[in-house]
């Protein structure tokens, strides 16, 4: 698309704003920069467990996911794009994986990715 008509700033700032999701996409590539949260909730929602997990940890346990055909993960291998039920069955071998604490009996469990930059930024300027 030829932007000739627009001021020399509306430009400008077009081509910066790609440049930023480009550099954006980049800081979360591969799992970089990002955390897992393994969050297990009672019967009234309330927060009965979390375990943070590293890059390092959630490769060990991203194999029990990709197998798991009921989380269909798609194309969304570092479960970027939200929070994923766990099924039941997938507790043990969780627990097995990443060692104590271990997944609490009674829970419902989710897991999601959230950015984990180190000056607590979003990856952007603004």
């Amino acid at each position: 698309m030829n932007d000739d008509h627009l001021p020399r700033i509306a430009r400008a700032t077009a081509e910066e704003v790609l440049a930023e999701d480009l550099f954006a996409e980049d800081l979360f590539a591969d799992g970089r920069n990002v955390l897992w949260l393994l969050d297990g909730f009672d019967a009234d929602d309330g927060l009965g467990y979390t375990r943070e997990l590293n890059r390092e940890e959630y490769l060990r346990v991203r194999p029990l996911f990709e197998r798991a055909p009921e989380v269909r993960l798609g194309d969304d291998l570092w479960m970027l794009a939200g929070n994923y039920p766990v099924p039941p069955r997938l507790l043990e071998p969780l627990g097995e994986l990443l060692g104590p604490p271990g997944p609490v009996e009674g829970l419902d469990y989710f897991i999601g990715a959230y950015q984990d930059l180190a000056d607590g930024s979003d990856g952007s300027d603004g």
